[in-house]
């Protein structure tokens, strides 16, 4: 049995800022399912399209010998390009079985399948699923499964009870991919080749615009031990000297935290690296303690600096939790990279004026901002679906830049308007300017932030246009 499985695509607006500072990361999803599929005795391709930049007929070309199920891997923002990718791969090789997974697809599975975009979807976590269809276990049978029958019915398969034992998989199929094209976000590494990492599935957060559904409600984690040997393997074969962990809390254990820190640092690993986490999930001695492993960047989802706006969108931090994990972070001697949401539910044109004016008072290295965006199976999505606020569902303007909601208190246009200007005025402040170029120690720094500087600007240069 082989399988070949495609990370299509994705176009950007021209205008959009992740166009310019976006990070390029391996397909983790995809590459689990390939090393899980391998160590089970079967093949298992992948085709990283959005690293290498593949148009269609580069990707047909890039299939070679029979193959008997094409996996794509979407996104909501990436779906548009996906569904037209599988009518093209269908066509193009008409004994295979067309097989779609990630976010999207999961919430639209039964559409996807009865409109014969694809022949099967599975549902959140694959590993289990796929092994079972390598297997060629009847249909009926596999987890996770939406498929159709022979008479036309669409049918979901019941979801498995069981969660995937991170600890158990084994190292991805960075042996697949093009190891050599990823990259972190603009500003985000200090050392050059970086790469993304994600170590966990979960988050302890219930925030309205996040859907957690892909993973289930438990939260799960690879040991210290197990992160730490990949680190090492990505460090010998590919020379890695940078880690972005891209996992959705990265310091929700602490006890995990810093036992990898321990081990980064017995082992002078001489590994530096970033990650993501909550204002809530910090304390000054993990933060210290992650600095001296080499830790010099955490970005927060600060979010709002309204209360109420918080409130809104569940957030359940509030703004003296971010001043004390800013102040603790800063402390440490690691560099913020603060997101914020404009457009939220309740929100004003005063509390967006409040948010910018807070992000700048922060004393932060980094600021990011998007138009709150209602991603299908989030609460947001639906109680926008609810209010009749969604204004269309053309999913690839889903991409954080563009308004989607019609607000009560604020129109569209506004919100795109502050989003502009919450760049400019953040990024374009002389005295900031000043600051961070006399904190760069090396070359390497000086180039990242300063591109990163100028994609933050010139992002909102053409938002303005």
């Amino acid at each position: 049995m082989r399988f070949v499985f495609i990370n299509p695509n994705r176009a950007i607006d021209e205008g959009n800022i992740w166009n310019v500072v976006n990070s390029l990361t391996p397909p983790m999803g995809l590459a689990c399912l390939s090393s899980v599929l391998e160590e089970k005795g079967f093949e298992a391709d992948i085709i990283d399209a959005a690293a290498l930049g593949l148009g269609f007929d580069e990707i047909v070309s890039s299939i070679k010998g029979h193959v008997d199920y094409i996996g794509i891997s979407s996104t909501t923002v990436e779906i548009e390009h996906a569904v037209e990718l599988a009518g093209g791969l269908r066509r193009a090789f008409p004994e295979a079985l067309i097989l779609m997974g990630g976010v999207h697809p999961t919430i639209f599975h039964e559409s996807l399948v009865s409109e014969d975009v694809c022949d099967m979807v599975i549902r959140g976590e694959g590993e289990e699923a796929i092994v079972e269809l390598a297997q060629d276990r009847k249909l009926e049978e596999v987890p996770n499964l939406t498929w159709k029958s022979p008479a036309g019915e669409v049918i979901v398969n019941a979801h498995s009870d069981r969660y995937v034992d991170l600890e158990q998989l084994p190292i991805p199929s960075y042996n697949k991919l093009p190891m050599d094209r990823y990259h972190s976000a603009l500003g985000a590494a200090k050392k050059n080749p970086s790469v993304g990492m994600i170590t966990s599935r979960g988050c302890p957060g219930t925030c309205t615009f996040c859907y957690s559904g892909m993973h289930g409600k438990r939260i799960r984690m690879q040991s210290a031990g197990k992160v730490f040997d990949q680190i090492l393997f990505l460090k010998k074969n590919y020379g890695i000297r940078e880690i972005s962990f891209y996992d959705d809390t990265f310091t929700t254990n602490k006890k995990r935290v810093e036992r990898l820190c321990d081990l980064l640092l017995q082992n002078k690993t001489n590994i530096s690296w970033s990650c993501f986490a909550r204002a809530d999930t910090v304390n000054p001695g993990l933060l210290k303690k992650m600095k001296q492993a080499g830790c010099h960047q955490v970005g927060y989802g600060f979010e709002s600096a309204d209360e109420e706006v918080l409130k809104a969108i569940n957030k359940r931090v509030k703004t003296r939790q971010i001043d004390d994990a800013v102040a603790w972070t800063r402390a440490a001697g690691i560099d913020v990279r603060g997101a914020f949401m404009l457009g939220n539910p309740g929100e004003t044109e005063e509390s967006m004026r409040r948010t910018i004016e807070y992000s700048k008072q922060l004393g932060i290295q980094f600021a990011i901002y998007n138009i709150t965006t209602p991603f299908p199976g989030t609460a947001l999505y639906d109680w926008s679906m609810e209010q009749g606020i969604v204004m269309h569902r053309k999913w690839v303007s889903y991409d954080l830049s563009h308004s989607v909601l019609k607000l009560p208190t604020v129109g569209p246009d506004t919100v795109e308007q502050y989003y502009s200007t919450a760049y400019r005025e953040f990024y374009m402040r002389p005295g900031y300017i000043i600051k961070r170029i006399l904190s760069l120690r090396s070359g390497y720094e000086l180039k990242t932030h300063m591109m990163a500087f100028l994609g933050m600007v010139i992002g909102g240069l053409i938002r303005k246009k």
